[in-house]
């Protein structure tokens, strides 16, 4: 039987957050009450052939490409509804705490978001069930600073006790969230020239959001008129999403995001940054 071992880093009074290893990977023990459960639904998946994923490490503009995809299939709309059940998170498809639509009867085409390495996530078989991957890269410096200040946002429900600095250590020593950030972005580097693979880099998405939409529209064999295309760069720019805002908020049983009507707006605001983010 498979052993799925928990773990923390502490040093001193400080403390990670507690981690699973699923696969070979630190996944966030909030997020994975039965590892073998997890561990078989990701080995077992069956990918379709027009399934989209949306992947990237932690805090690398998932959220961001998730609505970008999820625009560019469905005309351009903009929908109130919270991205994670219009995008499920395949990594906490077992967990009952974290409320989506069961990923295995999604319609197709299936967007689905993942922060699986390249070695890990699902593949297709054969030219039935071979689907396209998005990667986002990010650049360490401005990754360890957002996931850090993620993970210290929600340090009542991971855990996590510590300062900036014990946090860039554990970064550096892989000992976050699916491990080693140059593994990870390497890892899909390597694959980066494969015909179902669009490898992009988060800072070029923000020096011309508009060429990317209409190069992410044409890897998905979904070429959009110049009209739908400037929509949907304006309605995904940070101003664009700001007025959707509370899409994109933090829904579990456990972390619900509660605001008080003084403050919402600009805590939403905030929220949204760190989710773009």
């Amino acid at each position: 039987m498979a052993s799925f071992p928990v773990f923390e880093v502490r040093e001193g009074e400080w403390a990670s957050e507690k981690y699973v290893d699923v696969l070979g990977l630190k996944i966030p023990f909030r997020f994975t009450p039965d590892p073998q459960l997890l561990a078989d639904f990701i080995s077992n998946f069956q990918t379709r052939a027009d399934d989209v994923f949306v992947a990237t490490f932690p805090k690398s503009g998932t959220t961001w490409v998730q609505e970008i995809v999820w625009q560019i299939f469905n005309d351009g709309n903009v929908n109130s509804e919270t991205i994670f059940q219009r995008v499920p998170f395949l990594e906490t498809a077992n967990n009952l705490h974290i409320p989506q639509p069961d990923i295995k009867t999604l319609p197709s085409p299936r967007i689905l978001k993942t922060h699986l390495p390249y070695d890990v996530i699902p593949k297709g078989a054969n030219k039935d069930t071979r689907c396209k991957y998005i990667y986002i890269a990010r650049n360490p410096k401005d990754t360890v600073v957002s996931f850090f200040n993620f993970t210290a946002s929600l340090t009542s429900h991971n855990g996590y006790n510590g300062p900036w600095e014990f946090y860039f250590k554990l970064f550096i020593e892989g000992n976050v969230g699916w491990g080693q950030w140059n593994d990870h972005v390497l890892g899909w580097w390597k694959h980066k020239d494969d015909s179902n693979v669009l490898f992009l880099k988060y800072e070029d998405l923000h020096k011309d959001l508009l060429s990317h939409v209409r190069m992410i529209a044409n890897f998905l064999n979904k070429p959009l008129s110049e009209e739908l295309i400037n929509r949907i760069s304006e309605q995904c720019s940070f101003n664009g999403m700001v007025k959707n805002a509370s899409s994109y908020s933090i829904q579990t049983k456990e972390c619900e995001a509660s605001f008080s009507s003084e403050g919402r707006g600009r805590r939403l605001e905030e929220l949204l940054h760190s989710r773009v983010e």
